[in-house]
């Protein structure tokens, strides 16, 4: 549906004054939710279209610029150039719209749906269907306005047919085509892809008759647009923007931009091409030379860029303001909302703020790496009341796992990972989901993470009677492999250095390597334990214990309170970090010096330094802070 749009090249009229302005509309996710643009050429005068819930797509203005036509989710839509006075044209039933195209005077638009083409006018009334073939798809206007060409599935060979509806009589102009048909301004080709070759061809619409102007273009899902003048035709592949220009009777075609990617469209005079990439939304102009008009932060691009001439009675609306969810500096990150949960690994923690909704950041760098969304909007309530928050944040290198539960007539647990690493950056998925009952331990839960090991526990699900005894899993890269058995129960802990520390129902901890194999038993009953280079230090009721990892030897043993409001937290180069009463301490191991973290509310801590959560102040009230370990007050 959304490929065959980067040809629906507005067809707008190159004798107009040398001083009526154009603009390019398009659609982003800048505040998080996708809505419609529009930009003058030269990057200024930025206005918003559409506001609200979004999901707006493939903008497409009407050659005037009075109108631009829009999907939203499967609706087809038409507002003023200015985004006012929206309406709905039309709803699809079973499949899904077309793309649509606009009759050269701008008042009606052609598009499939439900494998018929349909029209309607852009002033009012109601969509009238024009053809009852099935599959029929791909419609466009002829310059005129009197015909449309379309494509319909070929009884035999390959691709489809190419239709010429005129008068409400049908004629086959060729076969064996696919790809968008590109009429041309004079009306005298219409532009195809051939289905076998992947050639581009120009054919007579009245006659069938055909050439060839571009041998295997690599361009089947995009087809080609034509300048208002008839005398170049763009087309995309992998490698970029082609045009093809008419030189006497020959075609000759040269590389014009890097690839789209999101669309692109020729300008009324067609002197350049706007088009959308990752990065943001760009002009080339035909003489070469690229200029960025609307820069794109990572995932805010979408599909879809048009360009038209600029009706003069519209009332542009300045955007919404774009809120970023974080700043920093070198040593502090600064949110926008409280900061959730903390996991650092390495010189890097990552960091949970909302609904689905992290990051991760490395002390001195520029900005933190985000998987998702970036701006305030993407901290909106979540619609489905029942869909609980991101619970065991593991940070392990460039992998991050965490834990979402959803809760119907039971709750179900899915183990989500993503990854921070630029060759496969990824917004996450789901490694394994379970369900448990409510009175139930979740099915999932305890995931534990350092270097290159994620491991995390698991209980038999929904199809028990009782739930059973846990298990630990290890993550290879995406795929679980489980390491212990029902009958071990075992709960893991911390991990560290290929070893993990896993908890008995009685209490006692068992140090296993990556197999399952038992390295090394304590015979505790262990509220807590981590592991820290040699260090396995262990919370017992009233005391904290420091054993050797490789001897199992105690080293040091320091009272705390019995409390239930006591956890420990963390531990690296012969210092530990806990919680009590909701305070921050640091303790180091061979003195039992301790000191407060005054005014944190978490804190991480690894062989790079100590990273602490706090309450700030609005319109920042979430703040972390990097202190390098070699600085703390130890």
């Amino acid at each position: 549906m959304w490929g065959a749009l980067a040809a629906a090249v507005v067809l707008g009229s190159s004798s107009a004054p040398a001083t009526q302005p154009s603009r390019i509309v398009f659609a982003s996710s800048r505040t998080t939710v996708s809505q419609l643009y529009s930009v003058e050429p030269s990057g200024r005068g930025l206005a918003q279209l559409t506001f609200g819930a979004g999901d707006w797509l493939a903008p497409l203005p009407s050659p005037d610029g009075r109108f631009v036509a829009a999907f939203r989710g499967n609706e087809l839509w038409l507002m003023r150039g200015d985004g006012r006075d929206a309406r709905l044209l039309a709803q699809a039933g079973q499949a899904i719209f077309d793309s649509p195209s606009w009759s050269r005077d701008s008042r009606r638009l052609a598009f499939a749906k439900d494998g018929a083409i349909w029209t309607i006018a852009a002033a009012r009334g109601p969509p009238r269907q024009v053809t009852h073939g099935v599959g029929d798809s791909e419609p466009t206007f002829s310059p005129d306005g009197r015909s449309i060409a379309f494509l319909r599935p070929d009884s035999y060979g390959d691709g489809d047919m190419l239709v010429v509806r005129r008068r409400g009589r049908e004629r086959v102009v060729t076969h064996e085509v696919s790809g968008r048909p590109a009429w041309s301004p004079d009306g005298r080709w219409i532009a195809v892809i051939a289905a076998r070759s992947l050639t581009i061809e120009l054919v007579r619409p009245s006659s069938g008759a055909h050439k060839v102007v571009v041998n295997d273009c690599g361009c089947a899902l995009t087809g080609g647009a034509w300048s208002p003048d008839s005398r170049r035709l763009a087309y995309v592949n992998g490698e970029g923007i082609y045009v093809v220009e008419r030189s006497g009777r020959r075609w000759r075609q040269r590389l014009l931009a890097a690839p789209p990617g999101q669309g692109f469209a020729w300008s009324p005079r067609g002197k350049a091409i706007g088009f959308a990439t990752d990065s943001g939304v760009e002009i080339v102009s035909l003489a070469g030379g690229v200029r960025t008009l609307v820069p794109f932060r990572p995932h805010e691009a979408l599909w879809g860029v048009g360009w038209s001439w600029a009706a003069t009675d519209l009332a542009y609306q300045k955007p919404e303001e774009v809120l970023f969810l974080v700043q920093v500096s070198p040593r502090e990150l600064e949110a926008r909302v409280p900061i959730q949960q903390l996991s650092a690994d390495g010189d890097r923690v990552a960091y949970f703020l909302c609904p689905h909704i992290f990051g991760t950041w490395r002390p001195g760098e520029g900005q933190p790496l985000f998987p998702g969304r970036t701006t305030l909007l993407a901290c909106r309530p979540p619609e489905n009341e029942f869909v609980n928050y991101v619970s065991d944040l593991a940070l392990a290198g460039d992998r991050l796992a965490y834990l979402t539960s959803v809760a119907a007539n039971s709750v179900w647990t899915r183990l989500m990972l993503t990854t921070f690493n630029p060759c496969c950056e990824s917004e996450g998925g789901t490694i394994v989901e379970n369900g448990a009952h409510y009175d139930w331990r979740p099915a999932l839960d305890n995931v534990v993470g350092a270097g290159t090991t994620i491991v995390y526990g698991s209980r038999a699900g929904l199809d028990t009677s009782t739930q059973g005894p846990e298990t630990i899993w290890r993550l290879d890269d995406y795929k679980p492999v489980q390491i212990t058995s029902d009958a071990e129960d075992l709960q893991p802990l911390a991990v560290g250095e290929g070893r993990i520390v896993a908890r008995r129902p009685d209490g006692s901890l068992e140090l296993i390597d990556l197999e399952g194999g038992v390295l090394r038993t304590l015979d505790v009953h262990a509220l807590g334990a981590v592991l820290a280079g040699g260090d396995l230090v262990v919370h017992v009721a009233g005391e904290l214990r420091d054993y050797s990892a490789s001897t199992g030897e105690l080293r040091y043993v320091w009272p705390l309170p019995d409390v239930p409001s006591l956890t420990l937290d963390d531990a690296a180069r012969g210092v530990v970090v806990y919680t009590l009463d909701g305070v921050v301490h640091l303790l180091r191991l061979s003195s039992g010096a301790d000191v407060t973290v005054p005014g944190a509310t978490a804190a991480e801590l690894t062989d790079a330094g100590l990273f602490c959560a706090y309450r700030g102040e609005d319109p920042w009230p979430g703040r972390i802070r990097f202190v390098p370990f070699d600085e703390l007050p130890l």
